[in-house]
């Protein structure tokens, strides 16, 4: 391990908050960086860079399981590559991150030189058998998984993952599980609510068709995807309106194109609702709201924003008239 500006303290502290209290590493790490800039011990560039720091944040946002904690995850990582020479942790984790944030081809090639880098490390072949075998290879998954069970006999994971290889589980349902025997066995049974683990699924595996057609109803241009979300512009009446969907393409992707096609329809009648309200709150006719932008939320509800600058220079006071 390289060194670390984190002092011993700060580690103790963050090893005991490791079972379960994530949000606590994360608010831990904010304070120690709020902290060391104030007193100029080091730069915002350095913290940034450093690797210990960087498989904390990464290990407690993998472990939130939401898709904007894996986004903050890869770009941690992503920071202190050059340091991560033999570090099995980084690439496992750096491989995880990218693979909910649906960037699959690029987790593969981190798992296949993750297990290069540090073979001892277990974990690190258990990612690379998922991901061989979402891009078709079956054996070379399965001997990834053997390999991975050797370093850690009889663990629950491996041997759920073996069977599930054995007969050609998806991607998405070798990651509907908990590390635990006993609580991924009460998510099977419907025991456990995992709505949130779906929902960060959801953005692993991309549906380039259904993604296309929605693209397609949209009329969608300037699309800018997955940083984080997907941004775009898309013709509404005479103009051209900002679209932003909080989700990236894969989860997007899983969005019913009835909903969209629906959404589109209504949205005059939305749109004249929220001027009249938004006219009533602000006093600002409803005639000089311009509709500017529409956010799609992953619920299947919406929000709207207009621009102002028409109502701005309609209140705009008389110039005094100079004699």
């Amino acid at each position: 391990m390289k060194d670390t500006l984190l002092t011993e303290k700060d580690i103790e502290t963050l090893e005991s908050y490791a079972e379960g209290y994530f949000y606590k590493i994360l608010q831990h790490i904010r304070d120690f960086i709020d902290t060391g800039l104030k007193e100029k011990r080091f730069t915002q560039k350095e913290a940034e860079h450093d690797l210990e720091i960087a498989l904390w944040v990464s290990y407690a946002c993998n472990n939130i399981d939401e898709y904007e904690y894996y986004y903050t995850a890869v770009r941690w990582l992503a920071d202190v590559e050059d340091l991560a020479e033999g570090c099995g942790v980084w690439y496992y984790r750096y491989s995880s991150a990218l693979m909910y944030c649906g960037r699959l081809t690029e987790a593969l090639v981190y798992a296949e030189k993750g297990v290069l880098e540090d073979p001892a490390y277990p974990w690190g072949w258990l990612q690379l058998a998922k991901l061989r075998s979402h891009f078709g290879d079956s054996e070379g998954a399965l001997s990834a998984n053997k390999t991975g069970l050797a370093l850690v006999p009889g663990d629950y994971e491996f041997l759920r993952q073996e069977q599930e290889l054995i007969r050609g589980c998806s991607l998405e349902e070798l990651l509907n599980h908990y590390i635990y025997e006993e609580l991924d066995r009460d998510l099977s049974e419907g025991h456990l609510d995992g709505s949130l683990k779906l929902d960060a699924i959801s953005g692993v595996v991309c549906d380039q068709e259904n993604l296309a057609a929605i693209k397609d109803a949209l009329q969608a241009e300037n699309w800018i995807p997955d940083v984080p979300y997907c941004s775009f512009r898309f013709p509404y009446g005479e103009q051209m309106v900002i679209g932003v969907f909080e989700m990236n393409e894969a989860a997007l992707s899983k969005v019913s194109l009835n909903w969209i096609r629906e959404t589109l329809a209504n949205l005059p009648t939305v749109e004249k609702i929220q001027k009249e309200s938004e006219s009533q709150a602000s006093g600002i006719p409803a005639d000089a709201l311009v509709l500017d932008q529409v956010v799609f939320y992953r619920n299947q509800s919406i929000a709207l924003f207009f621009d102002h600058s028409a109502a701005s220079i309609l209140k705009m006071p008389d110039s005094p008239i100079c004699s």
